[in-house]
C-alpha cells in the first residue's frame, strides 16, 4: 500500500491551529482591588478559521483491483465512489478500470479531515477540490507530521520531557526556583509536595521579573490539594510561588517540536561556538505550529519575523513542513482586507518568503499550490498603491519596517524597495509556474520602480537614500540604505558611498533589534565586509550573552543597564528575552562561513565557498533537502563532503567538482 496522509481541505489545518494560537495569549494585569491576574489578550488581526465542511476528489484509471479503507475524524463523512456513497470506516473493492472518488465531511468544532488507506487512491495531495467549489482544483491539504491514521488533527504533535530546576531558595517570604535557562511548558508539582492549598505563581524570563510580583507579565493562580496539577504551557527561567513556606518540589514538562537540528557550526572561537547554540536553541523555542516571533509575550505569527525564520531554518533544519505552514496561516483567507499583520511590509515578505523557499528546497508542488494565494495578494497590494504605482501609507495601514525613528509621513524609501523585492520574487515564481505574462508584468515593475527609487529617493549631498522625498527633510536612516544594498538596487559608486555615510557613519542612529541587524550583516557580509560582521557577532550577540542571555532577546541597546535591558513597550518586563529574530548567525554563519548556497531551486546546484573570515578553522554542515553537505576549512586544507552531485568547491578563483558521496579536499 501507498503511504496515506491526513487530507483536508487546503488551509484547514493551519487556520484551525493559527486561530487557537492567536487566542492562546494572556498578560497579567492589576484589577482596581489591587489583585493581579493573567487575563485573556485579544489578538491585533482578523483571525479566520478552518473551512467547516469540505468535499475533495480524485479521478484515476487502476490497472489491477485494490482495497480502500475510507475513514474521518468526523461523523457526518461520507465516500463516494464512482457514485455509491459509503459511511466512515468502510473497506470498498475497487476493480480494475476508471474511478471518481469523492470524500466529503462537516465537523463544527474544527474542520473535517479524511484518511484512505488504499495504492492508486491512497489519500495525499493529489486530492483535489471537488469542482462545485469555488477554489476548485485546487490540491489537498496535508502536514508531513501526520501521516499515521491514529493521528488526531486537531491535537498538534508537540512533544514533551521532564525538566528538572537546577536551583531552589527562599526569597521574599516565598520560594524561587531556576531552571537554568530558558523553557517552554507546564510547571508540575512534584508527588512530594506538601499540600499548600492555594498559591500565587509568578514566572519570568528573568530574576527580576519573576519576583517583582506587581510586574510580571506571566502568572498563574495554582491550587494543590489532593492531585497534581498544572498551569498551560508557557515561558520561562524562573518560577516564584508567593508567600509559602510549604515544602514544595516542581518539575517543568517541556514542550516542543521534533524539529531536527541538523546544521551544525564550530570554529576555534569558543563565544562564537556558544552564541552559535543559543542561536539554535532560541530557533527551536519558537519553532511550534509555525515560527513564533517569541514564546512569552506574543506567541503569535508575524510575517516578518518568520520571514528570518525561513532563513535561518534553511541552515539549520531545513524542515519544509512548518514553513507551509506558517505561510498558510499567514495567508489568513478570503477576503484579504488588510495587509498581513495590518503590515505593508509584511506582506511584501510575505511574497518574498515563497520565492526563498523554493529556491532552497525546490518544492514545486507547494509553489503550485500556494500561487494563486501569491497573485491574490499581489492584487490586494496593488489596488492599494498611488498613481505612480509606488507604495503611499492608507490610513489603516502599519509600516513598521523596525523599531526606529524614521520620516514617513510621505511613501517611505524603504517600503518601495520591499514591494519592488516582491515584485522580483513573484515574477520568479511566475517564471518557475510558466505564468510568462505575469513575469513579465513583473519585471517591467522591477525596472520602474528601481529607476523611480534612485530618482526620487537619492540625495546626493548626503550621499545616501532618504526615508521620504515629500517631507523636505532629507532624512537618512540606516534602513533603506541597507535594503538597497543587500538587493542590489543602485550603483556601485552609491554602493561605497553608502558604506562611508551611513554604514561607518556613527551620527547616524544604530540598529538595536536583531530584525534588523539581520539585514545589516547580510548585506555587508554580501559586499564581503567580514570585519564588520565578526565585531557586530562580538559586541551586539556577544554583549547580550556577556549580560547572561540563554536565549537571545527582541532587542538589546548596549547604552541600557540593569532591569532597563528588560523594558519595551511601556512595561517593565515587556521584553522578549527568546525572540526567534535574534537566531540569524546561523544563516549568516553557513551562507558566508561555511559558503553553502544553492545556485539552482533545491541545491540541483550548488557552490560551497569557505570564508575562515576571523577564524583559524571552521567545521559544520548545512541542510538540504537531499541531506547535509559537510565542509571543514583551517589554513591548511579545505575539505567537503556532499549527498548531491552538480556541486562547486570555489576557493581563491579557483573552481573545484564535489563528487557525490565523495570527500574531496584541496590545499588552502
Amino acid at each position: 500500500m501507498a503511504q496515506a496522509k491526513w487530507i483536508w481541505y487546503p488551509g484547514s489545518f493551519e487556520l484551525y491551529h493559527g486561530m487557537l494560537l492567536l487566542n492562546r495569549r494572556t498578560s497579567s494585569k492589576t484589577y482596581a482591588n489591587g489583585t493581579r491576574k493573567s487575563v485573556y489578550y485579544y489578538p491585533m488581526w482578523r483571525v479566520d478559521g478552518p473551512k467547516r465542511n469540505a468535499i475533495l476528489y480524485k479521478e484515476a484509471d487502476i490497472d489491477r483491483e485494490e482495497v480502500i479503507e475510507f475513514y474521518s475524524n468526523c461523523v457526518d463523512a461520507c465516500i463516494s465512489v464512482d457514485g455509491l456513497g459509503y459511511p466512515p470506516n468502510s473497506k470498498i473493492l475497487l476493480k480494475a478500470g476508471h474511478h471518481k472518488v469523492y470524500v466529503s465531511g462537516f465537523k463544527a468544532d474544527s474542520f473535517p479531515a479524511f484518511y484512505i488507506k488504499g495504492n492508486v487512491f491512497a489519500s495525499d495531495r493529489t486530492y483535489i477540490v471537488a469542482p462545485s467549489d469555488e477554489y476548485s482544483g485546487r490540491h489537498a491539504g496535508y502536514s508531513d507530521l501526520y501521516t499515521d491514521i491514529s493521528d488526531k488533527v486537531e491535537c498538534f504533535k508537540f512533544r514533551y520531557k521532564t525538566v528538572e530546576p537546577v536551583s531552589k531558595k527562599p526569597i521574599n517570604g516565598g520560594i524561587l526556583f531556576d531552571f537554568g535557562k530558558e523553557i517552554f511548558g507546564k510547571i508540575c508539582i512534584d508527588e512530594g509536595s506538601e499540600n499548600f492549598g492555594e498559591v500565587d505563581v509568578f514566572l519570568g524570563e528573568s530574576y527580576e521579573e519573576a519576583i517583582d510580583t506587581d510586574y510580571s507579565e506571566l502568572m498563574a493562580h495554582l491550587v494543590y490539594k489532593d492531585e497534581i496539577i498544572s498551569t498551560k504551557s508557557m515561558a520561562f527561567r524562573y518560577v516564584f510561588f508567593k508567600d509559602t513556606d510549604k515544602d514544595i518540589e516542581i518539575y517543568a514538562s517541556l514542550e516542543y517540536l521534533p524539529l531536527e537540528s541538523r546544521g551544525a557550526f564550530r570554529c576555534d572561537n569558543e563565544e562564537i561556538n556558544k552564541l552559535w547554540d543559543v542561536c539554535a536553541y532560541t530557533m527551536l523555542l519558537n519553532s511550534r505550529e509555525g515560527f513564533f516571533d517569541g514564546i512569552k509575550r506574543d506567541r503569535w505569527v508575524w510575517s516578518g519575523d518568520a520571514y528570518q525564520s525561513y532563513l535561518v531554518n534553511y541552515y539549520l533544519a531545513c524542515d519544509k513542513d512548518i514553513v507551509r505552514r506558517t505561510t498558510r496561516m499567514l495567508r489568513g483567507s478570503d477576503p484579504i482586507k488588510k495587509h498581513i499583520n495590518t503590515i505593508c511590509d509584511y506582506t511584501f515578505l510575505w511574497i518574498c518568503g515563497i520565492w526563498d523557499y523554493y529556491f532552497y528546497t525546490g518544492d514545486k508542488d507547494f509553489l503550485n499550490d500556494i500561487y494563486p494565494d501569491m497573485l491574490d495578494i499581489m492584487s490586494f497590494i496593488e489596488g492599494r498603491l498611488g498613481k505612480d504605482k509606488m507604495y503611499e501609507r492608507k490610513s489603516d495601514d502599519w509600516v513598521f519596517i523596525d523599531w526606529s525613528t524614521f520620516d514617513s509621513n510621505g511613501p517611505m524609501c524603504a517600503e518601495q524597495m520591499l514591494l519592488c523585492r516582491a515584485y522580483e520574487s513573484l515574477g520568479k515564481c511566475a517564471n518557475v509556474i510558466g505564468d510568462r505574462s505575469m513575469a513579465t508584468k513583473c519585471k517591467k515593475r522591477v525596472d520602474y520602480m528601481i529607476e523611480q527609487i534612485n530618482l526620487l529617493y537619492w540625495n546626493e549631498d548626503k550621499g545616501a537614500f532618504i526615508d521620504d522625498y515629500a517631507s523636505g527633510k532629507n532624512n537618512v536612516t540606516r534602513h533603506a540604505n541597507i535594503f538597497a544594498l543587500l538587493f542590489d538596487y543602485t550603483t556601485e559608486i552609491r554602493k561605497e558611498k553608502i558604506i562611508k555615510n551611513v554604514i561607518f557613519n556613527k551620527e547616524i542612529t544604530p540598529i538595536t533589534t536583531p530584525y534588523f541587524e539581520f539585514y545589516e550583516l547580510d548585506a555587508m557580509c554580501q559586499l564581503g565586509n567580514f570585519e564588520y560582521f565578526t565585531d557586530m557577532l562580538d559586541s551586539y550577540w556577544g554583549g547580550m550573552l556577556r549580560l547572561g542571555a540563554t536565549t537571545i532577546w527582541e532587542e538589546f541597546d548596549p547604552t541600557k543597564s540593569g532591569i532597563e535591558h528588560y523594558e519595551m513597550y511601556g512595561g517593565k518586563y515587556e521584553k522578549s528575552l527568546c525572540h526567534a529574530w535574534g537566531a540569524s548567525p546561523i544563516y549568516l554563519l553557513g551562507k558566508y562561513a561555511l559558503g553553502v548556497v544553492p545556485t539552482k531551486a533545491g541545491f540541483e546546484s550548488y557552490t560551497v565557498t569557505p570564508n575562515l573570515i576571523s577564524f583559524n578553522e571552521i567545521e559544520g554542515k548545512v541542510p538540504t533537502p537531499q541531506g547535509e553537505i559537510y565542509v571543514k576549512a583551517n589554513k591548511e586544507e579545505i575539505s567537503v563532503l556532499s549527498p548531491i552531485e552538480n556541486g562547486t568547491l570555489i576557493y581563491r578563483g579557483k573552481k573545484h567538482k564535489i563528487k557525490k558521496d565523495v570527500m574531496l579536499t584541496i590545499k588552502a
